[in-house]
């Protein structure tokens, strides 16, 4: 067997390793660089959405919770990705400052949803009780990861990884995971509420998931983007748990899902508030119009209806990619600055609008 010094690199960070856990660690950074790149990404496509919300629009509390959010996530990514790639001279130091990145990130994203949630149900004050406590367990549950997180340079190198993570942190993912849950079916509630009256628990079943076809497309574009959070958010949390719970794993993979996670989780709080500030998504998820199960909708036509056919012109309120087009007859009820004005509630302005 060759010597040391007749290696060609004898003092790669991998050589240090197990062949298992040098493998884990070399998944850990290609995941994480594709983490980055897909982040970055994502605010290449929405740079001109950031910058109709700073300069077009009254910056208000939601919109600097929004960007916020953006940065702290970033720094998030970006900082995971130095710790797995780049010689580093203190590694606690560095993994503390990426927890800490986390911590800030799941905090405000889920005060983005918080902000959703309250205008939904507002003026409710049991909502409002209910969802702050939420909010206040989640950057309290979070803190277990800065708390215990460990780790070290590998062998002689100032390459770094992590050792130990706190035998606790599946809080930091169950918290959230209950926070998300609670938001979406508050939200889905409200909007089949406010959207359909079923004949039946069975109606309310099928508008639930997706097998009822009688809803207006903007609602039913709610109650879908509500799913997607949903289910992105349950598949991040969940994954996290699994791979926290399996003592064969490594820590380099009990923190790995936690970048990808909080990230996809965050660019879909993003998208919806943007949607909300632009007026593609009601900000209190009702419209009008009350509809019943089993009813055609194009049944019985009204004077005061009109064709909505709504293609967003303006390249300031327009996501990259989308066309949307609503060939219903509806009269929309829109009330867009309840969102924006969440932070600052005796400025609430309602809106009725005929879109034409």
């Amino acid at each position: 067997m060759a010597n040391a010094s007749e290696l060609p690199n004898p003092f790669t960070p991998l050589a240090f390793l197990p062949p298992t856990l040098a493998g884990q660690f070399e998944v850990s950074r290609y995941l994480y660089a594709a983490t980055v790149g897909a982040y970055i990404w994502d605010i290449g496509l929405n740079l001109g959405n950031d910058y109709a919300l700073l300069f077009k629009h009254k910056v208000r509390f939601p919109t600097i919770v929004y960007f916020l959010s953006r940065i702290v996530t970033f720094a998030f990514i970006l900082t995971s990705f130095i710790f797995q790639v780049a010689p580093v001279e203190n590694c606690d130091a560095l993994a503390l400052s990426w927890a800490i990145c986390a911590v800030l990130s799941q905090t405000t994203t889920a005060m983005l949803f918080y902000l959703r949630v309250t205008a939904v149900w507002h003026p409710n004050k049991i909502v409002y009780v209910v969802f702050s406590i939420l909010l206040i367990a989640v950057p309290s549950a979070s803190i277990t990861a800065p708390l215990g997180v460990r780790s070290a340079h590998i062998g002689p190198t100032k390459q770094c990884i992590t050792t130990s993570v706190p035998g606790n942190i599946e809080v930091a993912a169950i918290i959230p995971l209950i926070n998300d849950t609670a938001i979406f079916l508050a939200i889905t509630y409200r909007i089949l509420s406010n959207t359909i009256a079923a004949d039946s628990p069975w109606a309310r079943l099928r508008v639930f998931f997706g097998g009822a076809t009688r809803l207006s497309a903007l609602s039913q574009a709610l109650l879908q983007s509500g799913q997607h959070f949903y289910l992105v958010a349950v598949a991040a949390n969940l994954t996290l748990l699994i791979a926290v719970k399996l003592p064969q794993l490594s820590p380099v993979y009990h923190a790995v899902f936690t970048v990808p996670g909080l990230s996809l989780i965050n660019a879909m709080a993003c998208l919806v508030f943007r949607r909300i500030k632009f007026g593609r998504i009601s900000s209190d998820g009702t419209t009008n119009n009350r509809t019943t199960a089993g009813l055609d909708f194009h049944a019985t036509p009204t004077p005061r209806r009109l064709p909505l056919h709504y293609r967003p012109t303006d390249p300031a309120t327009t996501e990259f990619g989308t066309d949307t087009t609503f060939p219903f007859d509806v009269h929309v009820h829109r009330e867009i600055d309840k969102f924006a004005d969440s932070g600052d509630a005796a400025q609430e302005i309602s809106k009725s609008t005929t879109l034409a």
